[in-house]
């Protein structure tokens, strides 16, 4: 470990006499000169093959024109399962990238096998204000304790209503459900069986009763992990809600995220909570929608599932590609590269800097995201087995639960058994 900071505090200084020797004619008369313009190649992973690969691939264009530190990004967009494929390959063989995105969900898996170096030294290294950067979004990225993420981009679920819809119902257009009781009495107004318009909608996935469960005051877990909390009357009273909603046909059912997403642009669906990757979805099918908070228990609390996407450093990089990564890094959390992407893509920002500037004040829809930033957290915090609860428990038990095959009492209960097996399992 001595070595390495040692290693790592000399790249410092090479970089840094580089930028300020590179211009004088001595420097690029000596033997070494052909050696000292290379440039330290940063090779860059991710799965932004849309749009928002555009803006990305755009701002690092920009990075290598302008960085003073003689480092060149090199990017490689590819769909994210292909990238998962090769990345373990790469990092196997040593031939990883030094640079990847990842999401929060991949953490524990490429960490506990060596994957991805730590990152608990860039903070202090860039000389960054944390203070300026919502604190649970930092802490997202963590396994174990330890940093192994820096943050790219963060959100959480949103509620998106149809304006038009509505107003058809009688309801004001700019006024959003705001509690449980609000939304459930919303949902049941926004239904209409003879033109086949629903409430609300939402895929029979764990991750939707985890909107709702934590605003409730329930959880998946209890505090120290160890075992599961589902079976609680806080998370009955959320089962029977969802329930309620199948048998009272306020929500499709046996619907995917796609199938949900048509539903909603079609005018079908009038209430429906997806992230802000719809929201250029909408603006295309010229919809005429509201989007804002999920809503909160009647007492007021709320809080919901955070997800985001991360910068990381393989063990493929050098210490010299490490600390050109994080130049990278730094670059991309300066205010106006975060407020770029906010702007252009959607995502909300999570930098008081970004929040308080007057162009994302005056966007009506970055304007409400940003703050909610705040009510995220991680289900299943550093838990490689949380695929194989969903999968094998979760999911199912939740489908069961709205096609009416179980009642709410007895989902709890198999929950709770089905996650305290796997968790005694491992």
């Amino acid at each position: 470990m001595k070595t390495r900071i040692l290693a790592l505090t000399a790249v410092v200084f090479l970089l840094s006499q580089a930028a300020f020797c590179g211009g004088s004619k001595e420097r690029t008369e000596t033997p070494n000169s052909a050696a000292a313009a290379e440039p330290i190649e940063v090779v860059f992973w991710n799965g932004f093959t849309a749009s928002d690969g555009d803006v990305l691939r755009d701002i690092y264009d920009r990075f290598n024109q302008q960085n003073t530190k003689n480092i060149s990004v090199t990017m490689d967009i590819m769909p994210w399962g292909n990238m998962l494929e090769k990345l373990a390959v790469s990092i196997s063989t040593n031939t990883g990238p030094t640079l990847i995105l990842l999401g929060v969900e991949s953490i524990s898996e490429y960490s506990a096998s060596g994957g991805l170096l730590p990152l608990d030294d860039f903070w202090k290294w860039s000389g960054l204000d944390t203070s300026k950067f919502a604190q649970n979004v930092i802490d997202t990225f963590k396994y174990e304790g330890t940093t192994y993420g820096i943050p790219m981009q963060y959100s959480t679920h949103y509620l998106y209503w149809n304006k038009d819809l509505f107003v058809e119902a009688g309801l004001d257009p700019e006024r959003p459900p705001e509690t449980f009781s609000e939304f459930i009495d919303y949902a049941r107004k926004l239904t209409n069986a003879e033109k086949e318009q629903y409430g609300f909608g939402f895929p029979a996935g764990n991750i939707y009763i985890t909107n709702f469960l934590w605003s409730n005051g329930g959880d998946w877990l209890t505090e120290d992990l160890s075992q599961s909390a589902i079976n609680s009357p806080e998370a009955v009273e959320v089962l029977t809600m969802l329930q309620n909603f199948a048998t009272e046909g306020v929500t499709p059912l046996g619907m995917t995220g796609m199938d949900l997403d048509n539903l909603f642009y079609a005018g079908k669906v009038a209430m429906y909570m997806n992230g802000p990757w719809l929201i250029n979805g909408c603006r295309t099918k010229g919809m005429n929608f509201g989007i804002g908070s999920i809503p909160a228990a009647d007492n007021g609390f709320k809080q919901f599932p955070g997800t985001g996407v991360a910068f990381m450093v393989t063990s493929s990089a050098t210490d010299e590609q490490k600390i050109a990564a994080y130049e990278c890094i730094k670059n991309w959390l300066s205010k106006d590269v975060l407020k770029e992407w906010t702007l252009k893509n959607g995502f909300p920002a999570w930098s008081s800097e970004v929040l308080a500037d007057a162009e994302v004040q005056n966007d009506p829809i970055q304007n409400v995201l940003g703050p909610l930033s705040k009510y995220g957290r991680l289900p299943f915090p550093g838990m490689p087995e949380s695929g194989r609860i969903a999968a094998d428990y979760l999911d199912p038990l939740f489908e069961q639960l709205m096609y009416g095959k179980i009642t709410p009492q007895a989902c709890a209960q198999k929950m709770e058994a089905g996650i305290n097996a796997v968790l005694a399992g491992k």
